[in-house]
């Protein structure tokens, strides 16, 4: 599924971006070499990055934010 429409960034990108310490949109977007433009996807990345929070995904305590 796409979750960025205006950088093609769809959810299998993400979860590799995820999967490879990306921490907020920005992150993503930096694993990725783009940059956020209009930034809707950035809720939707923001809940990507907390499923992979409480199923273990990683252990980091500090609190996610929308952008940076």
């Amino acid at each position: 599924m796409i979750v960025c429409v205006c950088r093609a960034l769809t959810t299998s990108k993400v979860n590799d971006a995820i999967a490879a310490g990306a921490r907020s949109p920005a992150q993503v977007h930096r694993h990725h070499e783009t940059t956020i433009n209009c930034g809707k996807c950035s809720e939707t990345v923001c809940g990507m990055i907390r499923e992979q929070s409480c199923s273990g995904g990683y252990d980091d305590a500090r609190q996610l934010v929308a952008a940076e």
